[in-house]
């Protein structure tokens, strides 16, 4: 007996995530297993509905598909799983928070969000990122790995770990661009010189020192957060000092 409109309806009446903060640590990994092996989000959004839902493709035709959960069938039109996956767009943005694997191999991960991170490894994890994108090499990840996940000595950086790694600074970036906006500001678009990563470092190390070399040390071991909150509050004094000058 082919199935009803009502119970079409019923196989995609599914309650789905809508955002990468709402996907469990089980649905994280899956969505990332498949963008690490290439697949278009498009695509990836389709087999990801399937799964959350507990759908599976018992026959596929030109136009409909033959679904099963659990011990029932139904037919659907293949434009309805699709307006059904519309749900999981957020998988072709950026990730609006901090998120990664738990542990890898039996290391765990530091905080997604740095916290308790000291100050000096929050500084060479930004180094090897930058660099990384500037010039992609897995040997810069090596290192970013043994930090992200204390313990780890990892030989090579297989594909699903130089995602989540990737896809964990993103949304750590854009994160602590809305927690820390006056010291994370948007780059001009028409910027042509190149980022001095290096002269940048030490130069949040100097704001935090004053200048006395006798407290680098000390810098690069506080806590990553109370460091960002000082070198905020620094650039934001900075920014309205700026504006008294200007107006006399």
């Amino acid at each position: 007996m082919p199935a009803s409109s009502s119970d079409r309806r019923d196989a995609l009446a599914v309650s789905m995530p809508t955002a990468w903060s709402e996907l469990t640590e089980t649905q994280f990994l899956y969505v990332i297993g498949l963008l690490a092996m290439g697949v278009p989000a498009e695509r990836a959004q389709v087999y990801a509905f399937l799964r959350f839902a507990g759908l599976g493709i018992v026959k596929a035709d030109a136009d409909t598909l033959l679904l099963r959960r659990g011990g029932d069938l139904c037919r659907i039109a293949r434009r309805d799983l699709l307006l059904g996956a519309m749900s999981l767009d957020f998988m072709q943005e950026p990730p609006d928070v901090p998120q990664r694997p738990a542990e890898w191999q039996g290391r765990k991960a530091v905080d997604a969000q740095m916290h308790g991170v000291p100050f000096g490894h929050y500084l060479q994890i930004e180094n090897y990122m930058q660099r990384y994108i500037a010039q992609p090499d897995d040997a810069l990840l090596l290192p970013m790995a043994a930090l992200l996940y204390p313990g780890l000595s990892p030989k090579n950086v297989p594909p699903l770990l130089r995602y989540a790694m990737l896809h964990w600074l993103t949304g750590l970036k854009l994160f602590f661009a809305r927690a820390f906006p006056d010291l994370y500001r948007p780059v001009k678009a028409d910027a042509e010189e190149p980022a001095d990563l290096r002269g940048a470092m030490l130069a949040q190390v100097r704001a935090l020192t004053a200048g006395d070399v006798t407290k680098e040390q000390t810098v690069l071991n506080v806590d990553t957060w109370t460091a960002l909150d000082e070198l905020n509050a620094k650039a934001r004094e900075a920014r309205e000092l700026e504006k008294i000058y200007k107006k006399h």
